[in-house]
């Protein structure tokens, strides 16, 4: 364990990277600042940064991220492999209902959820009434037990896939979460190793959340990959110094790189620095710049989120102004579209290089 995370365990606080989703980063109340037991996003950080295996929150879930809207749930993304996604819930897809009752994303499946986690109940069946472009459907779903950073990294996984086009080949994987531990840098890598013969890569980032170091970097930079940080401030003050390098070679053949206004925290930072190569380029939308740290408040039950303001990227402050991919694609929630503009324009783009 990191000397600063031992003193932040000490004072019984826990740094947490920028999870918050779904929202307008620029203009924020304080109360906006903070989540609570009763948010997704609360057992997001808490088990991304649990300082153990054991002392990550579990809690009954369908594996989506959202967004409460005045018609219900809006869905934003789906985990792949996860009960949603088993049932054929999609981006945009608006849940109003679980079994006749509105639907909550944590009490709809766990009534006592709080601040020490959710009970484990036996999976029970919940109907969820859909509202689909204005059409209204039924799906039935058995939540999962499991915690969050869990959910993500077997999600990431599963995401790997290749498509052949004549005799081309392009592969994509959807990082959803990036953490720093030996054992996701060593998964992470392999993900990029079954890769490896693709003549391109779509590196999905959108929704993404996490650390990132310099063992990122290396998987399609090089060994001693760097990132230029000056006044860096919480989790960013252990950046680049945590493990050892990886063996093996970068992936040095085109990238597309995806991202959204929920990407944050360490990918925002991943995909700034591949975007600086010529062979990968950024599209989507702007990211929020969220880069700074969450404080877990143990007698509130709240985690606020502290900005990065004092930290600079290449000489410039990243918190609140994110990255502005090189190629913009609209792709709104509410759009009615089945289909994946940003995706679609990412394959598009590397079948005209590779």
């Amino acid at each position: 364990m990191h000397t600063v995370a031992r003193i932040i365990l000490t004072l019984l606080w826990v740094a947490i990277p920028a999870l918050i989703h779904g929202q307008d980063f620029t203009a924020q109340s304080r109360d906006s600042q903070r989540v609570t037991p009763q948010q997704l996003d609360y057992f997001l950080v808490q088990a991304f940064n649990a300082p153990s295996s054991t002392q990550r929150l579990a809690l009954n879930h369908i594996g989506v991220q959202g967004q409460q809207s005045a018609d219900g749930f809006l869905i934003t993304s789906v985990l792949e492999s996860y009960p949603a996604h088993r049932a054929g819930l999609n981006r945009g897809d608006i849940i109003t209902t679980a079994n006749g009752q509105p639907f909550h994303p944590v009490r709809s499946f766990n009534p006592s959820a709080g601040s020490s986690g959710a009970k484990q109940t036996t999976p029970v069946p919940s109907k969820l009434s859909i509202n689909r472009d204005g059409t209204p459907l039924t799906v039935t779903v058995t939540p999962i037990y499991e915690n969050l950073y869990d959910s993500f990294r077997t999600a990431s996984v599963a995401s790997a896939q290749q498509f052949n086009s004549g005799n081309k080949v392009v592969g994509y994987v959807h990082l959803w979460a990036l953490s720093r531990s030996s054992n996701d840098l060593i998964s992470t890598q392999r993900l990029f190793e079954e890769l490896a013969q693709c003549d391109g890569i779509i590196l999905d980032l959108r929704d993404s959340f996490g650390f990132v170091d310099r063992e990122h970097l290396e998987l399609a930079l090089s060994a001693g990959a760097r990132m230029k940080l000056d006044r860096p401030q919480g989790w960013l003050k252990t950046i680049n110094s945590s493990l050892e390098d990886l063996p093996g070679e970068a992936f040095r053949r085109p990238l597309a790189v995806l991202v959204n206004a929920r990407t944050r925290g360490g990918p925002e930072l991943l995909a700034h620095e591949l975007g600086k190569l010529e062979r990968i380029v950024t599209m989507g939308k702007p990211t929020p710049g969220r880069i700074g740290s969450y404080m877990l408040d143990r007698s509130t039950n709240t985690a606020e989120y502290q900005p990065a303001t004092q930290t600079l990227v290449d000489g410039e402050v990243f918190e609140e102004s994110g990255l502005a991919p090189e190629t913009v694609i609209e792709f709104p929630l509410f759009d009615s579209r089945r289909d994946d503009p940003q995706f679609d324009a990412a394959f598009n783009q590397l079948m005209g290089v590779i």
